[in-house]
């Protein structure tokens, strides 16, 4: 060993930059022995059999640990931020064995404590002689190790607790050496060299050397004062030293060893003097083994199963000794079973426990096999099926198999996440709603899993450690665990989940007696078996199975526990009898069955259902029956109607769709969806006394409904406040609507919506409930001049408008008084097809404040002249999008008189994006106004006489994508006064990109639809010009930059936004997250005004920044 190697390690000696206490010097050793101290743990339990699935993260952090090391022995200017990176990381680790260590013990490894227990008791021999074996496991592991930490360990000091200790260590190690299998070696030396260093009474260092001399002679050579090993003897690599005893320790410091491996074998420092020698050799060695601390597995049991219940008695200490050496290091098992033996005293409980940790549970011949297959120890099954799944309750049983399909359980999850998969039911409906899980019998009482329920099952298996608690309040399954739980679940399920995995046969008949849940969605089946036997089925998921159209007459017979079934999307054309035995069921889902035409009158024995969905279906009534169930809170209805079938055709026409009586005995409904042909009469004739029954009820929140008579709007009393969904007025079915279908779409999701369809005048009835609706369709009226016409008073809370052709509408807004333009306060969308004769938004001298207004879209206005007036442009400060398509008349999006000019004046400061389509007369866009700093995507169609773009239209630092007709970019004037001399500057040909007119129009022009893909050419393009703020290159190289910025965005091109990441800029920069930008998202809402950084990630491009 080099001598030179040892003096970055004399801390009394070194030499410091500036002055040095001996606060510092002792806060220094301290923070050195807690990351040496912490290395040696973490190599600890790599080596026992636990899995982990975070073991990345540990040997990660082992592997960093040499780079550590070394810039906190440069004791540096970087040495500060050194250490808190590696405490933070050293946390990282430790919260990996979270739950299985105590905390006592990586609290004081943190510290750099030396010993794992500070606890004064008599250890049993046998776990003597069990840490012996373990550090020596601990030992050849490392050095037949392959990966690259154990590659770079060179100095290996293997402690004892005395000198008989060492004697064993010496004999069991040599053992090994002559029987490589003895530890599991599978790679041998050519030859060990033992030095006895305890033989020597003095002078021990120089006849140490003397006697490394004679062994490697010939093999050995001298070269600047280190011994080589000749390359063709490079396997003669292992020199083993067995130190004396305390009065004649080796100093290795004054040794040359070889420089392969070299393993230590002393006994633990007693004296002050030898704890002093004792600190700079700890940190010398690249890993010290120590007997004390393989005592590890004992204290953790005796932490568990409670240290005075093991000193009780002889007999359970011995039991106690003997499950330890069963599970021989193998921590979860030995946290397993100490907490099923906490605080027992009865000694037979004791005999029987390490019974069945011994013999295997010979009901699951297929798990062990499969489990050492898997590298499972077999100690661990045994301690997870006899200490675990034979002792909970079948809930949870249930929970944990749940837990093998919740993502990142492994890892971690929040407790709330895990408590919402163990309640949900049905994750096709998870976005909507929660819903209870199971339900269990108690004492033949059905009772719901509750959310306390949850709670209390996620106690006990963490106290079971089958959860282990992580940070921030998570919850992981350990990786054996979760292993052993998916064998036990393949060879016996309480649940599968086969969707969509094209099968075209239902699971063989014998896999579904004790299934509680079966997901077969959207599969090729067309064949359900004749009578499955599954009694403790909850959930049967068949959704989506086109090729299903008939059901067994038996099928159910043996579903009585059944509570969730949903047969959406298959071709099924009735129910079977046996529907009639689901007397538990809860949720029906008959969705989307376009050839299920009648409800059967079995339907009225379910009493306890809660949701009946029957959209999309054929059927043209519903049965007298429905009024039997009295506990259904949410109804969806289609109801079908062919106006073939005549009144005397009774087989196949009822001439009532709501039986009378039916709505009003379902007094538990807060959710009623009813969807009617608008031909069909027998809705006409019955809907007032139906409408009647539905404002009776209670309960209802949530009403969607068509009302064909806008009189009946009068019905509604004064005092109700329903989310309702309507459409009012003579409705008729249409093959071509002018609005386009998403727009459709996103209507029909908005609450407290009314659609009013073909219109004449303005019925008392829509006036006066006018103020319950936030989103508002007007749909082809035939005498509206203006919304005005309504009274704009009733608009006071609209959030979002449709108008469609209106033939007779000339202008949206008519103010004639001041409270006119606090009218629509709240509009945020404002969207227009086909408006035959309109000519402008707003007409009056009172300009409407549109405070909120985010979207205007206008498609389709022939008469359209004029869109904004510099007065109505004052109050869009929030407008963000603006859609012009079709408006043939349209010369200028914003109209004014010369005496109107405010050059200096910035507008629209939101706008992001503007879109402008076949506008055959537009010559301008702002008409020489300027648009705030936030636009990033304009998109041009067929405006030909658009011949030149000024720098107002362009003045935004922030646009990122300009879309139109190759050919009418190039031939695009570009104004001198405006551009200079040189035309269009080269950065706008870096953002322009070209439209193809074989592709939808709007599709391509959607907004953000290409802002990645430009962003990437920007990048590889030559720096921007023209009107851009300068840029800055922040880079490892480019040092600090001290001059005060105002950040305008930071630009990272990459596809996620990470919270490292973004963590990181805020503590570099300054920057609070509404100015950082990922892609082309901002991460928050704050910022600073100040700008000072050191350095950022590579993956920061380049960051943009303007001039405070």
């Amino acid at each position: 060993m080099d001598p030179n190697w040892w003096n970055e390690l004399n801390f009394h000696t070194r030499e410091t930059v500036g002055t040095s206490t001996a606060a510092d010097e002792f806060s220094y050793k301290e923070e050195l022995l807690s990351l040496m101290r912490t290395r040696d743990f973490i190599s600890l339990l790599l080596t026992y059999p636990v899995k982990l699935e975070e073991e990345s993260i540990l040997q990660a952090w082992t592997n960093a640990f040499a780079e550590w090391k070394a810039q906190l022995l440069a004791n540096d200017d970087r040495a500060r931020v050194v250490d808190k990176l590696w405490l933070v990381q050293t946390r990282k680790a430790l919260q990996c064995i979270e739950g299985l260590v105590p905390v006592e013990i990586t609290s004081s490894v943190e510290r750099g404590g030396r010993f794992i227990s500070n606890h004064k008791y008599v250890i049993p021999e046998a776990i003597l002689d069990l840490s012996i074996d373990l550090a020596l496991e601990q030992l050849f592991q490392t050095l037949f190790s392959q990966d690259d930490y154990a590659h770079n360990i060179h100095y290996v000091r293997l402690s004892t607790r005395n000198s008989v200790e060492k004697i064993s260590v010496v004999t069991k190690i040599k053992a090994a050496l002559e029987d490589k299998h003895v530890f599991g070696i599978d790679k041998d030396f050519l030859r060990a060299l033992w030095i006895d260093a305890s033989k020597y009474e003095s002078d021990i260092e120089a006849r140490v050397q003397e006697e490394i001399n004679q062994m490697m002679a010939g093999v050995v050579t001298e070269v600047d004062g280190r011994l080589h090993i000749e390359k063709e003897m490079a396997n003669y690599n292992l020199v083993i030293v067995v130190d004396g005893g305390s009065d004649k320790k080796l100093d290795p410091r004054k040794v040359c060893f070889p420089t392969q491996i070299v393993v230590f074998i002393t006994t633990e420092s007693s004296t002050k003097e030898d704890e002093d020698n004792e600190f700079t050799i700890t940190t010398a060695m690249d890993l010290n083994i120590r007997t004390q601390d393989h005592l590890l597995p004992w204290e953790i049991f005796c932490n568990y199963a409670g240290r005075s219940i093991v000193a009780l008695s002889r007999t359970i200490q011995r039991i106690a000794v003997q499950i330890v050496e069963e599970c021989r290091g193998h921590l979860l098992a030995i946290v397993i079973v100490a907490k099923s033996l906490k605080n027992v005293q009865d000694i037979k409980q004791w005999e029987v426990a390490l019974n069945k940790l011994r013999n295997k549970n010979s009901s699951y011949d297929c798990v062990y096999e499969e489990s050492d297959r898997s590298g499972i120890r077999r100690v661990m099954v045994s301690a997870f099926l006899n200490f675990v799944w034979e002792v909970i309750n079948k809930i949870q049983k249930l929970c944990l198999e749940l837990c093998l399909f919740i993502h990142n359980i492994k890892i971690g999850v929040l407790g709330e996440t895990l408590m919402f998969n163990w309640i949900n039911t049905d994750s096709a409906h998870t976005l909507d709603t929660s819903r209870s899980l199971f339900t269990f019998d108690s004492d033949d009482i059905d009772s719901k899993y509750t959310r306390a329920a949850a709670e209390s099952d996620i106690r006990e298996l963490l106290d079971r450690s089958v959860l282990l608690r992580c940070e921030n309040s998570c919850c992981r399954l350990p990786v054996e665990v979760y292993c052993i739980t998916k064998l036990v679940h393949t060879l016996n399920p309480s649940i599968i989940k086969y969707g969509s995995l094209g099968l075209r046969e239902a699971p063989y008949i014998g896999q579904w007696r004790d299934l509680v849940r079966m997901e077969l969605m959207d599969n090729k089946i067309c064949e359900l078996p004749q009578l499955p036997d599954c009694p403790n089925l909850k959930v049967l998921l068949l959704q989506g199975n086109v090729d299903l159209m008939d059901i067994p007459d038996s099928f159910f017979d043996l579903m009585l526990m059944l509570q969730c079934l949903d047969l959406s999307y298959t071709s099924i054309r009735d129910l079977p009898s046996s529907i009639s035995k689901l007397i538990k069921l809860k949720r029906f889902y008959l969705r989307g069955c376009d050839l299920f035409m009648e409800l059967p009158p079995q339907i009225g024995q379910l009493k306890n259902l809660e949701e009946l969905d029957l959209d999309g279906t054929l059927i043209t009534h519903l049965p007298e029956e429905t009024r039997e169930l009295i506990n259904l809170q949410s109804l969806t209805v289609c109801f079908d109607y062919e106006p073939e079938y005549g009144k005397n055709d009774k087989q196949n026409f009822n001439s009532t769709i709501i039986p009378q009586g039916v709505i009003s005995r379902l007094t538990q409904l807060n959710y009623l969806s009813v969807n009617v042909d608008p031909e069909d009469e027998r809705w006409k004739e019955n809907v007032s006394s139906i409408l009647m029954e539905i404002f009776g009820l209670e309960r209802l929140e949530t009403l969607s409904i068509y009302v064909p008579k806008v009189e009946l709007l009068e019905l509604i009393p004064p005092r109700k406040s329903l989310n309702f969904r309507l459409v009012a007025g003579h409705h008729m079915q249409r093959f071509i609507s002018r609005v386009t279908p998403d727009v459709e779409k996103k209507f029909k999701r908005c609450d407290r919506s009314i659609k009013f369809v073909n219109g004449v005048n303005v019925p008392i009835g829509m006036k006066i409930n006018l103020g319950h609706f936030r989103a508002f369709y007007l749909d082809r009226h035939m005498t509206i001049k203006s919304l005005s016409d309504f009274e704009l008073k009733n608009f006071h809370w609209l959030q979002s408008c449709i108008l469609a052709e209106c033939n007779e509408m000339e202008t949206i807004v008519k103010s004639s008084s001041s409270r006119d333009k606090y009218a629509l306060v709240h509009l945020e969308s404002l969207i227009v097809f086909y408006m035959k004769n309109l000519r402008s938004i707003w007409e009056g001298p009172y300009p409407p404040f549109f405070l909120c207004l985010k979207s205007i879209a206008l498609h389709t206005c022939p008469m359209l002249t004029t869109i904004f007036t510099l007065g109505s442009l004052k109050n869009l400060s929030l407008l963000e999008e603006l859609i012009v398509e079709d408006c043939p008349k349209v010369t200028t999006l914003v109209s004014r008189d010369s005496s109107e000019w405010e050059i200096n004046s910035t507008f629209l400061p939101r706008l992001r994006v503007i879109l402008l389509l076949y506008l055959p007369q537009l010559v301008n866009i702002f008409n020489g106004l300027h648009v705030g700093e936030g636009l990033r995507q304009m998109g041009f169609y067929y405006c030909p006489k658009l011949q030149s773009l000024s720098k107002s239209d362009l003045s935004s630092k922030s646009l990122r994508v300009i879309r139109g007709e190759s050919k009418w970019w190039e031939k695009l004037q570009w104004n001198a006064t405006d551009w200079g001399d040189a035309g269009r500057p080269n950065f706008l040909d870096l953002i322009f990109s070209p439209i193809n007119e074989e592709v939808d129009i709007m599709t391509q022009l959607a907004p953000h639809q290409n802002e990645d893909k430009l962003d990437s050419k920007r990048k590889r393009s030559a720096p921007l010009q023209g009107p851009r703020p300068p840029v800055i290159k922040l880079s490892k190289e480019s040092g600090k930059s001290r001059k005060p910025w105002k950040a305008t965005e930071i630009i990272y091109h990459g596809d996620d936004l990470r919270s490292d990441f973004r963590c990181m800029v805020q503590r570099l920069t300054g920057l609070s997250s509404d100015k950082v930008m990922v892609g082309n998202k901002f991460v928050g809402d704050d910022m600073t005004h100040m700008l000072e950084t050191s350095t950022l990630e590579e993956h920061v491009d380049e960051m943009i920044v303007e001039n405070d």
